[in-house]
């Protein structure tokens, strides 16, 4: 079967479906949950509760869960999934804004961030993001699809830029390291049901893109529908098994 590899970024307001949209990535995934904010989900979730021990016995499409609660929970995950020893097609981090608040955390504790504290923190935030994004290269186990999940914020004065929800040159630098980036955004339709909507092209006033070039401005996102694997059939075909 044909690898189907991608890397995206997918940032929105609360409440849009970022969680549904990044879970519906192929299974079986890996959720760090940094925000606990995982739970109503549509995959069975199964706890990982010590990433120095092996990840937990999953089905096809299930969902191992490691609760983050600070940097050192993050990269002992990266470094057993750097093993190849996982059974994982895609991992989603959830959410980026958060784990940067746990990087703020670890460089600063409850002081208040210096100046030279924001390199170190551009630094950090890099090299875990160019990281992960790496597992789909691994020579032995290549992971299918890395996803970051991030809230937004509008940055800027004269020309605000909706941006993902990070500190500083990160926010902006982000995309460069994937293959895409979605803004997801909902409204409520004519009949009355919301409508989603994931922009991945850069237009004035919102941070996207498509480096594949085959997902158009952007597309809709049906109710019940999985966004990634739709992504994935706009890029590359529907995979073999569902010809």
């Amino acid at each position: 079967m044909k690898r189907r590899k991608l890397t995206l970024v997918v940032h929105g307001e609360s409440g849009v479906g970022k969680y549904y949209f990044a879970d519906s990535a192929p299974g079986p995934r890996l959720i760090l949950d940094v925000e606990g904010s995982v739970d109503w989900t549509p995959s069975r979730k199964i706890p990982w509760k010590d990433p120095r021990e092996a990840p937990p016995e999953l089905g096809e499409n299930d969902s191992a869960l490691l609760t983050v609660t600070d940097l050192e929970t993050v990269q002992r995950a990266f470094q057993w999934l750097t093993q190849g020893q996982h059974p994982f097609r895609s991992v989603i981090i959830d959410s980026l804004s958060e784990v940067q608040k746990r990087a703020i955390d670890a460089i600063a504790g409850p002081a208040q961030m210096k100046l030279q504290d924001y390199g170190a923190l551009l630094r950090k935030i890099e090299a875990m993001v160019r990281s992960f994004r790496d597992l789909t290269m691994h020579p032995t186990n290549p992971v299918d699809v890395v996803v970051f999940v991030a809230g937004s914020v509008e940055k800027g004065t004269d020309h605000p830029v909706t941006r993902p929800m990070l500190v500083g040159r990160m926010s902006e630098q982000l995309g460069y390291y994937v293959d895409c980036m979605a803004y997801l955004s909902v409204q409520v339709g004519t009949d009355g049901k919301l409508e989603r909507k994931a922009l991945v092209a850069q237009v004035e006033g919102f941070a996207a893109k498509d480096r594949t070039g085959k997902l158009g401005v952007s597309f809709d996102v049906p109710e019940g529908q999985p966004a990634i694997p739709m992504m994935l059939d706009m890029i590359y075909g529907e995979e073999d098994n569902k010809a």
